[in-house]
């Protein structure tokens, strides 16, 4: 069996569990980038077991996910295989729950490996600890801007999707990102539409990224900042009320807000150092178009303002990932307090 611990880099980590076949009995797969989620369980699935062994495999999902049925199947011996396999989704047990898998947990027979995947997770219940205990939590946190241009780049140039090679500008890289957001799930699905148009020509741009790619959520998260650094509450507010209706999860709010007022406090180094425009968007890694917005909301605050909120932002990721916060009133009342300071 894999050595039971909980590491940051889930992608390593389920990465190696597979390369060496040394798996834990238990799984939880959770965080708020729900496109590595759904990657990831498909492949340590897969690397478990054939997914079309129904008599070694058994899925249970929502209201579906009884635990008297989960138990039984997971004591079940293997029939002509080397272990069972049982997949639980959105059984809601890490935010409501579940004695009877609590107990459970320490008795996972040898034969029978369990994966969770679950998006609505309290960190104070007793049966996420049993799990960091005696099996393995995989967090898959939105990713950073570097990475997401490095993936994004590679679907581009990788025969993985469409089955074909396109070149793409790296100002266009950037330019998906600013626009589309940093959802990985947006992501793929912008790149597989921007493939198929540059098939002929052979190349994307920046041009072809602002003619066909929507700037929905991460617009509106760029102008929330603008109504923020103008102290605007009503369209603070209304902003992210839109953001919550196209279901924008919490946690990726925090990413972008974070992201953002990282980028304005650079910016203000950048201003007080006297960079010229030109090279500033070189020096901040964002598009030339928006030097003039980021320049002039970072002349709306002070560098000791602006530290004060990246840090504002970086406690309330703390208080939400140590369960002392429910992530939805978390960001509510950061944004109340950025209007507010």
């Amino acid at each position: 069996m894999a050595k039971i611990k909980e590491k940051v880099d889930a992608m390593s980590l389920i990465n190696n569990h597979i390369n060496t076949g040394e798996f834990a009995k238990m799984y939880l797969l959770c965080g708020a980038e729900e496109y590595l989620v759904s990657q990831y369980k498909d492949k340590l699935v897969r690397a478990l077991i054939d997914v079309e062994d129904t008599m070694n495999f058994g899925v249970f999902k929502g209201q579906n996910a009884k635990a008297d049925a989960i138990i039984d199947f997971a004591l079940t011996m293997p029939f002509f295989a080397d272990r069972r396999v049982v997949l639980v989704e959105d059984s809601d047990f890490f935010k409501n729950g579940c004695q009877d898998i609590e107990e459970f947990l320490p008795n996972i027979p040898d034969t029978t490996v369990m994966v969770f995947v679950e998006h609505n997770i309290d960190a104070r219940k007793a049966i996420y600890n049993r799990t960091k205990e005696h099996g393995v939590v995989a967090k898959f946190e939105a990713q950073d801007e570097r990475s997401l241009a490095i993936w994004v780049k590679s679907l581009f140039i990788k025969k993985d999707l469409l089955d074909v090679e396109v070149q793409v500008e790296d100002v266009a890289v950037f330019r998906l990102i600013e626009c589309v957001g940093t959802d990985m799930n947006r992501l793929y699905n912008e790149v597989t539409k921007l493939k198929s148009y540059a098939l002929e020509k052979g190349i994307v741009t920046a041009e072809d990224v602002d003619a066909l790619c929507i700037n929905e959520v991460e617009g509106k998260v760029f102008d929330m900042m603008d109504a923020l650094s103008r102290r605007d509450g009503r369209t603070t507010i209304a902003l992210y009320s839109d953001l919550v209706k196209l279901r924008e999860p919490s946690m990726r709010m925090l990413f972008n807000i974070t992201r953002q007022f990282n980028i304005l406090l650079k910016t203000k180094v950048a201003i007080d150092s006297k960079v010229e425009g030109s090279k500033m968007a070189s020096v901040l890694k964002v598009p030339p178009f928006t030097i003039k917005k980021y320049i002039s909301m970072a002349n709306a605050y002070t560098y000791e303002q602006l530290v004060a909120k990246v840090n504002k932002c970086q406690e309330t990721d703390t208080n939400i990932k140590s369960g002392a916060m429910k992530d939805s009133l978390a960001v509510e009342m950061l944004i109340v307090e950025l209007l507010n300071n």
